[in-house]
């Protein structure tokens, strides 16, 4: 995946004015560490409580599915993981044409799903095909994930963490795709240029999620201008919007 390389020794500024450590691309080495991070990352997310369950389980769960969604989906598929050095968050993205999962596992891919999911798996290919049928379809980046550690929150770390692949997909012309899972994700989100594609209720009653698409930097004012989908027309969403700043994925 061309990206920009991470601005060397310089650290980065982001919009809260905080300063924020240099940004480096993870490795398969990194692998272990990034799920960790994610992991604490998404203990209270709306989405991952409802399909994982699990209580005092739900941490190694989750640890187990984002390593297993690096090693078998995002790298083998030119993925990256964008982190810093002292692993404060961490973003996994999928280039072009790549985000489609794949439709075979062999029987040892197939155990590392399972130990993640356990009795859940069914519920979760369901909610995967649900999410499938309302991607995007134009060439685009699309943002699997990005976490924070609970106690970096709200300082930036999320936003910063977004900027190489924003900058990227600028400068190729194309779209970035993200799924919120919550209201305050969203809001962030809205912050830095995305837009909202309405609202897809999990199957199973699982929670909303929000599909949202920041369009390429030039045709981003006129976009704002034309969408047809606006908070005002969704009073959790319009709430959300007015939410603090500091909130950070």
């Amino acid at each position: 995946m061309d990206v920009p390389p991470p601005a060397g020794s310089e650290p980065v500024v982001a919009r809260s004015g905080v300063e924020q450590p240099p940004l480096r691309l993870g490795t398969a080495d990194d692998v272990s560490r990034l799920a960790g991070v994610l992991a604490d990352a998404f203990m209270n997310d709306p989405v991952f409580t409802w399909l994982l369950r699990g209580g005092l389980r739900l941490k190694p769960r989750l640890r187990t599915m984002f390593a297993t969604e690096m090693e078998q989906y995002v790298l083998p598929n030119g993925g990256a993981a964008w982190t810093t050095s002292g692993y404060d968050g961490a973003l996994v993205v999928l280039p072009p044409g790549a985000w489609e999962m794949p439709r075979s596992a062999t029987g040892k891919e197939a155990l590392r799903w399972m130990r993640a999911f356990g009795t859940r798996l069914p519920v979760a290919i369901r909610v995967q095909h649900a999410m499938e049928a309302r991607h995007l379809h134009e060439p685009h980046f699309y943002v699997r994930a990005i976490g924070v550690r609970p106690a970096l929150q709200g300082r930036g770390v999320g936003s910063t963490l977004m900027q190489p692949t924003l900058q990227r997909a600028d400068s190729a012309g194309l779209a970035t795709y993200i799924e919120a899972s919550s209201e305050r994700s969203a809001a962030l989100y809205e912050r830095l240029g995305f837009l909202h594609m309405g609202v897809l209720q999990l199957p199973d009653g699982g929670p909303p999620v929000w599909p949202m698409r920041r369009p390429p930097d030039q045709d981003r004012v006129r976009s704002r201008q034309d969408h047809s989908y606006h908070p005002r027309r969704c009073p959790k969403m319009a709430a959300a919007s007015s939410t603090s700043s500091s909130v950070d994925g």
